[in-house]
């Protein structure tokens, strides 16, 4: 049922879903592109620690590498399989770790039996898979925001 939630994007410079929806930003180092939660942050990866500011080499400043986004790295998995390579199941191999309650009775514990088959998607892969055009169609329409609408 669509409610009206935007899954939202995360800003590559400090991690922080990008929940402001108005300053919503994104950008490319490197020929990829990254997205933002403000203007800062992108300054901050584009600018601060590229390999050189204002005409200085950086080597001591901080570099973005790696897996940093968890929805990235289990991108076109199914939850309950990412869920297992987190190590988030107890060790009776079903019943995951995080619950939604405080109800300790078996029967009413969250299993990977309801989590199956559910896609894992990274919102940062599905923008870069955009053409240029869509990419900012669709951040146009991010900075709009959202309004949920009751179910």
């Amino acid at each position: 049922v669509e409610q009206g939630y935007i899954y939202p994007h995360r800003c590559w410079s400090c991690m922080v879903p990008c929940l402001i929806h108005e300053d919503f930003q994104y950008g490319e180092v490197d020929g990829k592109v990254y997205t933002y939660c403000s203007e800062l942050c992108k300054w901050t990866h584009i600018n601060a620690f590229a390999g050189e500011y204002e005409g200085r080499p950086t080597p001591a400043m901080g570099r973005f590498s790696g897996k940093r986004e968890w929805e990235t790295v289990y991108h076109g998995w199914t939850l309950d399989k990412a869920l297992v390579d987190l190590g988030f199941v107890r060790n009776d191999g079903k019943t995951l770790m995080p619950q939604p309650h405080l109800h300790m009775d078996d029967s009413k514990m969250w299993k990977l039996e309801h989590v199956k088959d559910l896609p894992v998607n990274s919102p940062l892969e599905g923008f870069r898979a955009l053409s240029a055009k869509e990419r900012e169609a669709a951040a146009a329409k991010y900075r709009e925001g959202y309004k949920i609408r009751p179910i």
